[in-house]
């Protein structure tokens, strides 16, 4: 029988559901598939599922982008078949695509069918992405080694080619340092660990930005794995876990952590890398969204412990932007002249308010911290203007409503449910892979980047589906995303500052790399911008 066109639907789940995110296409323009293969991945009420192709055949257009929000039964796939039980889906000859054009299409040749309401600062008309380019090049004579691993394994005299059982658990199933140190250990080989990479000068700094002069991060000493929390939970494995959010552990604080304590070891680190005295400070602004206490602040407290008496200190609270929030009031204090020299710090222990018996939250959250010094110096890593935004329609998308003046303090003989996180997650994804889209995309249309320019995206640490998705959306391989969501969960606020600590000890970085920040928090707030290493 002749060859002909269908238009493949969204699949139905059910009378209840209208409407699916598109995760992933797996799908190539051009390219013959055989019936069963895995076509796509959708998200539906935070469940995944893959599409497989009900036919043998070759795909000629896409209608919608990974991370559209697309409508049951809506066409998302134009293929060519030859398979007569589908007759009934062919498309009229003059909506076919002719097979040339077919091949060279790289992008929806008409609008996406999403339904989502642009973040407050998406442009009116959302850019198309680029075509995503070719995997990252490798980051060291052995890709999946960071180079403090493999400094560290040379230092103890050892050949990297001839270690092949080393466990890779570090972000993005790299081989760490960490791994290396266990691994070496196990030999009766320890080796000495090396310290944060100074950072590298920018060749051309620009009038608006400030010096990063170190970065550094924190974790409790406790590891909980997906199976403690599992047991809560009969009949759910730690497969489905890892396959809704990428997670696989977490570090949750002992009672004798506190945020102060990680926020301190997180500064020490920072003002070890940046050689700046402790007593040239000029003020602390930290964000957390659970301070130790709520007065004084957390900041206050900090400077207390770190005996930085006349600082200024302050709290900001912008949920998992809050960071980002915080580097720009820093960068904008010192570009007008309030202080020289600054420690942007944030804390968090959502372990203290993380519902254990939630299912939809209970694996999500971890604890730890992270820290910058700011500078007024010339050289050094450049902070660039961040871009700060939010969407209030979304307010109730994330809340812990216990707490605050409302409600400070559970009614006699009521639960605790006021006083855990509660999210919404499908609104929550459905919203977060179009807003870390828009960031993106917004941070390179500001410094006329393309997605070839940028060396590394350190994005919130909320979800690794969102996160692939992300990358398919604006052409940037996901391989240059900093992903330490496995090892460390959602940490709110401190995973900006978290992830790019981490990889600045293993020296990913490399003098002049660009690296773009995105961050969707609880509000909603967005947050993004550019830093040059």
């Amino acid at each position: 029988m002749s060859k002909f066109q269908i238009d493949i639907p969204v699949p139905s789940m059910g009378a209840t559901v209208n409407e699916l995110t598109l995760i992933d296409l797996h799908a190539v323009v051009g390219r013959p598939f055989a019936k069963g293969e895995r076509l796509a991945e959708f998200e539906s009420d935070k469940s995944v599922f893959d599409f497989e192709a009900p036919c043998e055949g070759v795909l000629v257009q896409t209608f919608c982008l990974p991370g559209d929000i697309v409508p049951v039964n809506a066409p998302f796939l134009r293929v060519e078949t030859a398979d007569a039980s589908l007759k009934h889906l062919e498309v009229a000859e003059s909506a076919a695509v002719p097979a040339a054009a077919a091949v060279a299409a790289s992008a929806p040749s008409r609008p996406a069918v999403s339904a989502v309401v642009a973040p407050a600062s998406a442009p009116a008309t959302r850019p198309a992405p680029a075509s995503v380019p070719p995997a990252a090049a490798p980051l060291s004579s052995r890709p999946a080694w960071t180079p403090r691993a493999l400094k560290i394994v040379r230092e103890a005299g050892l050949d990297p080619a001839t270690l092949a059982d080393v466990p890779a658990t570090g972000p993005g199933g790299r081989v760490s340092g960490d791994d290396i140190e266990r691994y070496l250990a196990t030999r009766g080989s320890v080796a000495a660990s090396s310290g944060p990479a100074p950072a590298g000068t920018a060749a051309t700094p620009i009038d608006d930005t400030v010096c990063v002069a170190g970065i550094g991060y924190a974790v409790p000493r406790n590891v909980r794995s997906n199976s403690e929390i599992l047991k809560a939970f009969p009949g759910k494995t730690d497969e489905d876990i890892v396959a809704i959010t990428g997670i696989s552990q977490r570090y949750y604080a002992g009672p004798e952590e506190s945020a102060t304590s990680l926020a301190t070891i997180a500064v020490n680190h920072a003002l070890a890398m940046s050689g700046v005295p402790l007593s040239e400070i000029d003020g602390v602004i930290m964000a957390t969204l659970i301070p130790d206490q709520p007065v004084p602040s957390a900041a206050s407290a900090l400077a207390k412990h770190l005996g930085l008496r006349r600082a200024l200190a302050f709290d900001l609270n912008a949920a998992c932007s809050g960071w980002l929030y915080a580097l720009e009031v820093g960068r904008a204090f010192i570009r007008s002249g309030t202080a020289r020299k600054l420690i942007v710090v944030t804390a968090e222990l959502l372990s203290r308010i993380t519902n254990p018996k939630d299912y939809d939250t209970a694996f999500l959250f971890g604890d730890g911290a992270g820290a910058a010094i700011l500078t007024d110096a010339t050289g050094g890593a450049r902070l660039h203007r961040m871009s700060l935004a939010g969407d209030a329609e979304y307010y109730e998308a994330i809340q812990r409503t216990g707490g605050g003046a409302r409600m400070p303090m559970p009614e006699p003989g009521s639960d605790l449910s006021h006083f855990y996180l509660k999210m919404d997650g499908g609104a929550v994804f459905k919203q977060a892979v179009l807003a870390f889209s828009d960031i993106i995309l917004q941070t390179l249309a500001r410094h006329q980047l393309k997605p070839d320019d940028i060396a590394w995206v350190v994005p919130h640490q909320a979800n690794a589906r969102i996160l692939r998705a992300v990358s398919k959306r604006v052409g940037i391989p996901y391989e240059k995303f900093i992903v330490t969501i496995g090892k460390y969960g959602n940490t709110s606020a401190a995973s900006v500052s978290m992830a790019l600590g981490w990889a600045a000890e293993e020296e990913i970085f490399n003098a002049g790399d660009r690296i773009v920040f995105c961050s969707v928090g609880a509000g909603l707030t967005f947050a993004g911008g550019l830093l040059t290493w």
